[in-house]
């Protein structure tokens, strides 16, 4: 399973938004995956 499809299974059950904020920041989710999967536009 990729980063993606483990954020949109978590999020926000066991992830929160600072879990997903630190994988855009550590190049693992872009920033238009940040907002398909949060629905907000990422700022950090």
């Amino acid at each position: 399973m990729n980063v993606l499809k483990m954020a949109k299974k978590y999020y926000p059950v066991l992830w929160n938004i600072g879990r997903i904020k630190a994988l855009v920041a550590a190049g693992k989710l872009t920033q238009e995956e940040y907002k398909e999967v949060t629905g907000e536009d990422y700022s950090e």
